[in-house]
């Protein structure tokens, strides 16, 4: 898994937590301007975190069955 990969998978996580908390931000009535700054800074974060597990999980060679991501023995193989 190169760089490409997990660039990837960082705007997709990033993204995907942007929507959802500024939905949450807007349901929860705060205004536009407070709820960007808190919707960039919560996705930056929660991404940062999630990329940085993920990354070490996947040094260590832990499998992830939601984010079918590890390299299973048969394609090593094959290498």
């Amino acid at each position: 898994m190169g760089y490409k990969f997990w660039i990837i998978r960082a705007l997709n996580v990033f993204i995907g937590m942007l929507i959802i908390l500024f939905i949450i931000e807007l349901l929860k009535q705060n205004s536009i301007g407070d709820a960007i700054v808190s919707v960039f800074t919560w996705s930056f974060l929660a991404t940062l975190v999630f990329i940085s597990t993920r990354f070490y999980q996947s040094r260590k060679g832990a499998e992830c069955a939601l984010c079918n991501d590890t390299v299973s023995s048969k394609e090593q193989n094959n290498q």
